[in-house]
Parts: structure tokens; C-alpha cells; sequence
């Protein structure tokens, strides 16, 4: 079969387009070829980008490889990417075998979001954050045995090379033959993650002028791990009813709980309400989204010019308040979920939360799909008055068919929103990342 490439035009720089895992459209082909060329900043150095991306599928395996070449304005390839045997593994882009409930199956590459238990451990951390300034391939292997205790558990890596982000998370069932049946249901968890060392991005983060100060620090990890269980209460074809608490620690910190848990599924609504109480020097989801960037920071001390997230809890008060969502399924064509959270406490100023996305599967002619998500944690309050408020995302998708099965256009448009200085207000220069993208991609 003839091979075929082709190539998509981005017009601003790929931020979002690199961190994400490769779109997924409706043919079931076992091949798929992509190139992108743009432009991308790395160490606020310009480069532009050729990128080609191949997609093989077997089986229960998927391989992906992710060849990027980065050229200065002279047209002179960056070779810091390509001199080293270790280089090789940046460039597989994913490498995976089976799903998450098979009896095993494990995933190399990039993690774009990942959550253990209700999100108090871990909660969408990615990897892929500093991308391409920092590249990652981390490692996720687990399984679900077909036991009567119906086990399942996963380890993570986050990265293969450098001082990595580790986790592991494990659910069984302890009485699965319990005469009484509301007993035998109940799913007991156990989550662990750390940090072998916080500073451990922080070369690829702060001017060349404190690179020497970063060599000399030592090494500064932080654990949190967490114990939940989950009981189903009534559960018939039709909807399931239950409960669950999880109770999380950091390691000669704090600790949080959530108590209780409550949840309604109804195949195609699901709706939780949950009590969360949290005690001084804690935060939850310690590991989340944006931890890569916050692991370790600069603060304005001649003496310690770094300071970890962890030793940023020192001042963190307790708190309490609700969190709740709702997701909803219409006739598998249309997706969407609302969460918030609304948490008071002495001091505590940005204790509120909302997040909203929704998917459409249109089938309308040559549109695939449409996605939109907006997120605004850690603010002051829910109502959206200024859409760019600090800690405010916003991301959307588009995919178009151009031919049948063959030929598809895909758009992306994103804008994140982070006060870096902590003044409370955005500098729409260095403080926003916008990224604007246009593609094709190929099956065959």
C-alpha cells in the first residue's frame, strides 16, 4: 500500500498540539502519518518546527514515534536533541499494550491527565507540561487479575531518565462472598505518589544566572498518599446509589478527608456531592496539572532563592466546604460534565472552583466533533465576570472530514491564564499561553 504524508501549517506556537496524545477520528485503520510545521520557543529562543508523527496499531499494541526537528532562524538544525542514545527515547511518542480493566497492560510516553482514586493524591497531572523544553516518557504498567477479590493496580513513572514523579494505586474487594450483600461490594483503595526531588525542573525553569546555584542544592522529595473505600448501596440495571470516603496525607504535613461521598449513576447521568475537610498545611491534589511548573520556584531571598511546594504549606490554613458534579450522556453523541468547589476557611481567599466541558460526536455531514472546556481554579469566586482571571483555562476542538476515512482537518484553540508573579492580576505578555493550531491528518 502506498504510503502517503502530508503536512498541516499551525499558525501560532504548538503548545497545546504537543501535549496532547494524537487525535482520534473514526476509522479503525491500523496506520496513520502526520507532519506539522510551525514554530516553537524553547529556553524564549524561536525555532521553527518540522514535525512527523507515525501511528502503527496491532493487536492490543500501539506505537507511536514523534520526530521533531527544531531549526533556528540560519535554518540550522538543534542538535541538543539529537546527539545522545538516550535522545532516541523522546521520540516515541507512545508505546502501548491493552487497557485499563485487562488483565494487564502497560503505556510509555506522554500522560496528559492523570487522577488516582477522587483526586485527593493526584489529580490531571501530565508530564508533557514543559514539553519541548523538557521532554518526559514516563512508564504506566498494571492489571486487573480475574480473582474473586477482583484486584486491579497501576505503577507510574513519570519519567524514565531524570529524578521522576512515582506513584502506585490499588483497589480490591475484601468480602466478595459475604452473605450479607450490601458488605460484599465494598472496594477498599490505597494510593501513594512522590517526588524523588522537587528541584528537580528547575534547571529547565529559572535564568541562566541561578543555573549554578541549582547545581549545588541537594535533593528534596515529598510523598502523599491516600486510603479510600467506595460501598455501593443499592445498585440494580437502572442506577447505582452509594457512598465512599478517602482520607489523604503529605508526609510531616497535613492531612484532608473527603466524609462522606455520595454518588447517583444513572448510566447516563452521574452526580456526586461530597463533604471535604482540610487541615492546616494541605492542599489537594498535591500532584496536579500544573505541577511540573510548581514543584520548586524562585522567591525574592538572597539566602534561599528557592522554595518547594512543599515547604509552601507552612502557611496553608484549614478549610471545609463542598465539592460537586454532574456528567451526563445523550445517546453517546453528546458529552458534558460541570464541577465546582467551594471551600471557607480563616484567611482563605481562593478557596472556589468551576470546570465545564463538553463533547459533540455530530455525525452532521463532514463534522466529526466538536469539544469546549473551561476550567477557573483557586479563585475568589465562581461567577465568570473577566474570562481571563489567573488560573483559567480554556481549550476547544474541532475535527473535519475532508475525504471518506482518509482526510481530516483538525483546529485547536487554547488560552491558559497563570499570575507567575502573584500580584492578582495577568500580564497579557508574559503571563498568558495562547496556542492556535490548524492540521491535516492521514489514515491508511
Amino acid at each position: 500500500m502506498k504510503k502517503v504524508l502530508f503536512f498541516a501549517l499551525l499558525f501560532l506556537p504548538l503548545w497545546l498540539m504537543a501535549q496532547e496524545l494524537p487525535f482520534t477520528v473514526k476509522s479503525r485503520t491500523k496506520f496513520s502519518s502526520s507532519a506539522i510545521l510551525g514554530y516553537e520557543k524553547v529556553d524564549s529562543v524561536r525555532y521553527y518546527q518540522l514535525r512527523f508523527i507515525q501511528e502503527f496499531n496491532l493487536w492490543k499494541f500501539g506505537l507511536g514515534l514523534d520526530l521533531d526537528f527544531l531549526f533556528d532562524k540560519r535554518i540550522s538544525l538543534r542538535k541538543d536533541e539529537w546527539n545522545e542514545l538516550e535522545d532516541l527515547l523522546d521520540k516515541i511518542y507512545y508505546l502501548n499494550y491493552g487497557k485499563k480493566g485487562d488483565t494487564f497492560f502497560f503505556h510509555l510516553g506522554g500522560f496528559p491527565g492523570l487522577t488516582l482514586g477522587n483526586g485527593l493524591v493526584m489529580q490531571n497531572y501530565s508530564n508533557m507540561l514543559l514539553y519541548p523544553d523538557l521532554r518526559k516518557t514516563g512508564l504506566m504498567l498494571g492489571g486487573s487479575p480475574h480473582w474473586p477479590t477482583q484486584p486491579s493496580f497501576e505503577l507510574f513513572a513519570s519519567d524514565l531518565q531524570r529524578a521522576p514523579v512515582l506513584a502506585m494505586a490499588a483497589r480490591f474487594k475484601p468480602l466478595p462472598d459475604s452473605t450479607l450483600k450490601v458488605l460484599d461490594q465494598i472496594n477498599l483503595g490505597f494510593s501513594l505518589a512522590t517526588d524523588t526531588n522537587q528541584y528537580g525542573n528547575l534547571r529547565h525553569l529559572v535564568a541562566d544566572s541561578l543555573a549554578c546555584d541549582v547545581d549545588l542544592l541537594g535533593r528534596k522529595p515529598a510523598t502523599v498518599f491516600g486510603l479510600a473505600y467506595t460501598l455501593p448501596m443499592v445498585k440494580n440495571e437502572k442506577m447505582t446509589l452509594g457512598h465512599y470516603v478517602e482520607f489523604s496525607h503529605i508526609l510531616n504535613y497535613g492531612s484532608g478527608v473527603i466524609l462522606p461521598g455520595i454518588y447517583a449513576d444513572f448510566k447516563a447521568l452521574r452526580v456526586n456531592l461530597e463533604y471535604r475537610l482540610y487541615g492546616g498545611q494541605y492542599v489537594p491534589a498535591y500532584f496536579d496539572h500544573y505541577y511540573e511548573e510548581d514543584r520548586a520556584v524562585t522567591q525574592e531571598d538572597e539566602l534561599d532563592p528557592f522554595v518547594t511546594k512543599v515547604e509552601s504549606l507552612a502557611s496553608v490554613k484549614a478549610s471545609r466546604g463542598w465539592n460537586g458534579s454532574i456528567q451526563a450522556t445523550f445517546s453517546h453523541k453528546v458529552k458534558t460534565r460541570f464541577a465546582w468547589q467551594n471551600m471557607i476557611g480563616r484567611k482563605l481567599k481562593t478557596g472556589k472552583s468551576i470546570w465545564f466541558s463538553v463533547w459533540v460526536d455530530t455525525q452532521y455531514k463532514r463534522l466529526e466533533n466538536v469539544s469546549l472546556s473551561y476550567s477557573k481554579i483557586k479563585t475568589e469566586r465562581m461567577s465568570i465576570q473577566k474570562f481571563y482571571e489567573p488560573n483559567t483555562d480554556i481549550k476547544s476542538y474541532l475535527t473535519f472530514r475532508i475525504s471518506k476515512k482518509r482526510w481530516f482537518l483538525i483546529a485547536k484553540y487554547s488560552e491558559s491564564f497563570r499570575d507567575r508573579n502573584k500580584d492578582g492580576r495577568i500580564n497579557w505578555i508574559k503571563e498568558v499561553r495562547r496556542s492556535v493550531g490548524a492540521g491535516l491528518k492521514y489514515i491508511y
